[in-house]
């Protein structure tokens, strides 16, 4: 992978790289500044903001089960935002954070390529990357960790195509702090590069994606054996049950003891417009390379998933994937100019670069219809005038998006439960929400209060706030 004569012509970063990166990056804090106005983001930014503010307390948060993150998943690399949301106290730090480590990912994917063609094609492969519709969307979604894991990934196949070793211990360090299901795709691609180096007679590539593999794997076993017996039962299992098949373990297994029953549950159609929102946007131009064998852990951990939640587009499983995408779409553009012609490769990349485009226009897994929209029911006004009603100190259930919004000036908002009578504190809630699971909450709420069990506190327009008598 090293190409050490070419190493100059990356040394300098172009100014219209810097450019596109500045440009995206600010359309997309505005987009976020603007959602976080009209108070459409949910659940996981409230959650990942106590979390990470409560770093120091065992990143602890008012939803999850357990009171904990390390319940849901193995995310040590939250730390480094401690300070960031320390300082700021707005849950809209994180989503600032994410658009940059989202914009990012086009410095080491145009080091990649530059340094195996020129510096054009590594500005056109990096604006590829600024446009590529899952990627970006993460960019506008809820934070989740997993966005540090593109702008790492492609980190660790520049310093490992550089031979810069030191740096690719750090990186491989940061990624498998990130979540366990990144630490196993991790070890399967740790595997498949060290024997793909092993036959090429690299050593030191060799030696280096092992360990990987091992480090991979050891994060993995920490977790398992270490700190899940401490916090509880590994929660996301859930997405993985079938009639044949409960748990991810049981389901890999069914590939070989039940093959016939998961193809019937899994060959679904949105499976398949999944795939093709996947690779279209990037004129199947991953599909000439073998790069695109590093994306099947993630796109096998997502596709045998029984949640159609997981297979979203949108959603930030796609992280798993996106890197290995841009990467094999950067190759298959630079063996074309290099096989083919220049002018071919050139074709090829507009195309990609219009199917993103008319992706974003058409297909926009961003959703910004819905989340740029201000709907008359949410009240935010007087949702802010309502939580002055409450004390500050005991629990406060409210809805998905209030609690996002004020999830640190508030430290014990969370979002009503299933049981709202049996709920210690307040409940504030807008009784217009139109959401079908609020839905079938209301009915329960004014059950409360009918019985004694709820009584209201304070109300302002169709914003009530209510206090267990309990």
């Amino acid at each position: 992978m090293n190409h050490a004569p070419m190493q100059s012509r990356a040394a300098r970063l172009p100014g219209s790289l810097l450019f596109f990166i500045a440009a995206v990056a600010a359309v997309m804090i505005a987009l976020c500044c603007i959602r976080w106005a009209l108070w459409t983001y949910g659940s996981d930014t409230g959650t990942f903001a106590q979390a990470i503010a409560n770093v120091p307390y065992g990143f602890t948060d008012n939803l999850e089960l357990g009171g904990t993150h390390f319940r849901t998943h193995w995310s040590p690399i939250l730390a480094v935002l401690w300070p960031v949301v320390a300082v700021t106290r707005s849950p809209l730090s994180i989503q600032i954070v994410q658009v940059l480590l989202i914009t990012l990912c086009a410095l080491p994917l145009y080091a990649i390529v530059s340094a195996h063609a020129d510096q054009a094609w590594g500005v056109r492969c990096a604006l590829l990357a600024l446009l590529y519709p899952p990627l970006l969307a993460n960019a506008f979604s809820e934070f989740h960790e997993l966005a540090f894991f593109p702008v790492l990934a492609l980190a660790l196949i520049w310093a490992a195509d550089r031979r810069r070793w030191p740096w690719f211990a750090v990186f491989s360090v940061a990624l498998v702090l990130i979540r366990e299901d990144a630490c196993l795709d991790l070890i399967f691609i740790g595997l498949a590069m060290a024997i793909a180096g092993l036959l090429r007679r690299e050593t030191a590539s060799t030696a280096a994606f092992f360990c990987l593999a091992i480090v991979s794997a050891g994060a993995l076993a920490f977790y398992a054996v270490v700190v899940l017996p401490r916090v509880g039962s590994w929660a996301p299992s859930h997405f993985y049950q079938y009639p044949f098949a409960h748990g991810p373990l049981q389901t890999a297994l069914s590939i070989f003891t039940r093959p016939v029953q998961l193809v019937h549950a899994t060959a679904t159609r949105g499976r398949l417009t999944y795939l093709l929102e996947a690779f279209v946007p990037l004129a199947l131009l991953p599909l000439i390379t073998r790069w695109t064998w590093l994306a099947l852990p993630a796109f096998a951990g997502i596709l045998l998933a029984s949640d159609a939640s997981v297979w979203r587009m949108g959603m930030h499983y796609v992280l798993l994937w996106a890197p290995w995408m841009l990467v094999a779409a950067s190759f298959a553009l630079i063996g074309l100019a290099r096989d083919r012609s220049e002018r071919v490769a050139l074709v090829w990349w507009r195309t990609a670069i219009v199917l993103c485009v008319i992706f974003l226009i058409a297909f926009n897994p961003m959703h910004p219809l819905h989340y740029l929209r201000a709907a008359p029911y949410q009240h935010s006004s007087d949702a802010l005038r309502a939580f002055t009603c409450t004390n500050g100190r005991e629990p406060i259930g409210t809805h998905d998006e209030w609690f996002a919004h004020e999830a640190l000036a508030y430290p014990n908002v969370t979002v009503i439960p299933d049981r709202p009578i049996a709920f210690h504190g307040y409940l504030l809630f807008a009784q217009d929400w139109q959401n079908p699971h609020f839905a079938q909450l209301l009915p329960k709420i004014r059950a409360g209060e009918e019985r004694g069990l709820l009584r209201q506190v304070c109300s302002y327009g169709n914003v009530r706030v209510l206090r267990s008598s309990l």
